[in-house]
């Protein structure tokens, strides 16, 4: 089939109200309220309409040197399919190298695969959370900001020129494993003033149990399934979570996710095998706080504050990585699981809730 004659150019000022209507029917509602232009916006047009965009920006970079982003692109779902997006981020690649940018940056949510696709197959790869301290040192944080990575759970920073080598899994894992630890720690502190120093004793153990047996099941589940994944972690969710902790008391769970070992596959295509992945992580985790509901409640008086683990730990993470299937939650297990089949998601989120309520 013959590919459309599709012209891309610079967004006129008359164009944005065209634009924002495209951007609308691509995001979900609560992502459409972080959307915004920048001086630098892409347009494709097909037969003297605007049918997709790619908004970009300028940032700089530790080093004085001279970084871009790849902000927000989409497409209209009318004209999907028709490669309408790889002309996007190509020209907008040429845009910011013809600028002088030293590297372009963009952030990618893990289950995206028709925009991460579009990074890996352009020179783009993933920077682990060790990779982008070695690169940027303390320059991390003001980087951050400026591309808000500090509030897209799930999403992973891609830079071009890709780079060599691939971020550790099991040291992104443990790293996980330990902020998760210092933040629940932190939560139980404001949130309920624990002076019981066996409480903060057990800690490090619960979490690991937790966020163990949910990566176990995961990964066996990935090996019977016949599908090769790494553990990669959810960076940008540890400042919310520090923020909810230290003002609310609040543990707000980033576990982390296994992910195939490729940086170019399908979503879609993988739906199948991805979903009982998913299926066996959350159902681990809510067996695993049923088990424990049901034991604490049997220990003497003395033992009783172990009963928080449950309402502090165990539930949160039922709470987010089955009950809320929907962005910004997208990431969690439970998205899969609705992808995949939404029957048992229910029986799932039913079930879940039943611990949540009652356990």
């Amino acid at each position: 089939m013959e590919e459309p004659d599709v012209f891309i150019r610079p967004m006129q000022e008359n164009e944005k109200k065209s634009v924002r209507k495209i951007m609308n029917r691509s995001f979900p509602l609560v992502q459409r309220c972080f959307f915004s232009f920048t001086p630098d916006v892409l347009v494709a047009v097909l037969n003297e309409k605007v049918i997709g965009a790619i908004v970009l920006k300028r940032i700089p970079l530790p080093g004085k040197r001279k970084g871009g982003l790849m902000y927000w692109g989409f497409v209209d779902p009318d004209v999907r399919g028709m490669k309408i997006g790889l002309k996007l981020y190509k020209a907008g690649i040429e845009y910011l190298e013809n600028l002088g940018c030293d590297e372009i940056l963009g952030c990618v949510e893990g289950n995206n695969t028709s925009s991460s696709n579009i990074l890996a197959a352009n020179g783009f790869s993933i920077l682990s959370p060790g990779q982008q301290i070695q690169r940027y040192g303390i320059g991390i944080v003001p980087l951050w900001f400026r591309i808000f990575h500090y509030i897209d759970i799930g999403h992973f920073l891609w830079v071009r020129p890709r780079t060599e080598k691939t971020g550790s899994s099991s040291w992104q894992w443990w790293g996980n494993v330990l902020i998760n630890i210092l933040v629940f720690s932190l939560a139980s502190w404001t949130g309920f003033h624990f002076t019981n120093l066996r409480f903060y004793s057990v800690i490090p153990l619960f979490i690991l149990l937790f966020l163990g047996v949910r990566a176990i099941a995961m990964r066996i589940a990935a090996k019977l399934c016949g599908l090769s994944v790494r553990y990669r972690a959810w960076e940008s969710g540890f400042p919310l979570s520090f923020v909810l902790a230290l003002i609310s008391g609040i543990w707000y769970p980033i576990p982390g996710s296994v992910y195939p070992t490729s940086n170019q596959w399908r979503y879609r295509d993988l739906t199948h095998k991805l979903g009982p992945i998913a299926l066996a992580g959350a159902f681990s985790i809510l067996l695993l706080t049923w088990g424990l509901s049901a034991f604490f409640h049997s220990l003497p008086s003395e033992m009783a504050f172990m009963s928080y683990f449950i309402e502090l730990a165990g539930k949160p993470l039922l709470i987010f990585d089955i009950m809320l299937p929907f962005f910004p939650f997208a990431s969690y297990d439970g998205r899969r699981i609705w992808d995949w089949n939404r029957i048992i998601w229910v029986v799932m989120a039913v079930a879940a809730g039943g611990v949540v309520w009652f356990g």
